[in-house]
């Protein structure tokens, strides 16, 4: 085991080896009275798993992590959650390679040098209102390239290990949750687009039977992807996967 970050409240660090799922981990955690600021930190998944059920490679050194968090919003406003993770993520990778580029891609993903490095996947506990934000960053090592080319943090010359990203990620994401709960989504949406891969660039969005060709001009009020078709009219996607041809 890699030595523990100390994390300061409302944090409360629980450090595994192997789990099949730092989500499915925490959703357990959850059920047992785990509440807001539990994280679970796992070494290594044997069954990750990103956004649309995709399987997530999860290799030793990485990292995978799951946060128990009470949003203290209502439920319909939870996606937007994401965003405010985006930008605290891309903020402490940032930080430990300021040599590198980093951006937030729509709708869940981090980006360093064009390619993806980190991606997060946002699901409820069953448990009142409890969320489990799940993250996992490329730190040693990429995965073979699938939907999207990928880096690690060691291909760009950073040598910090999973647990200084843990620690920067949450001293990051603290300030930005206490502001998203008492103003809402606004500020986080404004930092998040100044982030923002591809905005004013062609994209293509496949949807579920469905492919659209527009450009991506912007969020919406809910962190909808607002995409001008060539018609020049509009369309909001809420799900979908993104590439950008021209970059």
């Amino acid at each position: 085991m890699m030595p523990a970050p100390k994390l300061g409240p409302p944090f409360f660090l629980v450090a595994l080896d192997v789990v099949d799922s730092t989500n499915d981990e925490a959703k357990r955690l959850a059920q047992r009275g785990f509440g807001h600021g539990t994280v679970l930190w796992a070494q290594e998944q044997t069954a990750g798993r990103g956004r649309r059920g995709r399987p997530w490679v999860s290799p030793r050194g990485n990292l995978h992590l799951s946060v128990i968090i009470d949003p203290g919003r209502p439920l319909r406003e939870a996606a937007q959650l994401g965003f405010v993770a985006a930008v605290a993520l891309c903020d402490t990778l940032a930080a430990l390679a300021p040599q590198a580029r980093f951006e937030c891609k729509w709708p869940n993903d981090v980006w360093c040098n064009g390619r993806k490095i980190a991606g997060m996947l946002l699901e409820g506990t069953g448990v009142d209102d409890l969320l489990i934000l799940g993250i996992g960053v490329d730190v040693v090592a990429a995965p073979d390239p699938a939907l999207y080319p990928a880096t690690s943090l060691r291909e760009v010359g950073c040598e910090e290990g999973a647990g200084a990203v843990l620690a920067g990620f949450c001293n990051h994401l603290l300030p930005l949750l206490a502001e998203w709960r008492d103003e809402g989504f606004g500020a986080a949406r404004d930092a998040w687009v100044q982030r923002a891969r591809g905005i004013g660039e062609k994209a293509v969005v496949r949807l579920d039977g469905e492919t659209l060709t527009g450009v991506f001009v912007g969020l919406d009020d809910d962190g909808g992807l607002r995409l001008e078709l060539p018609d020049g009219t509009g369309r909001r996607i809420l799900a979908g996967d993104v590439f950008f041809p021209g970059s």
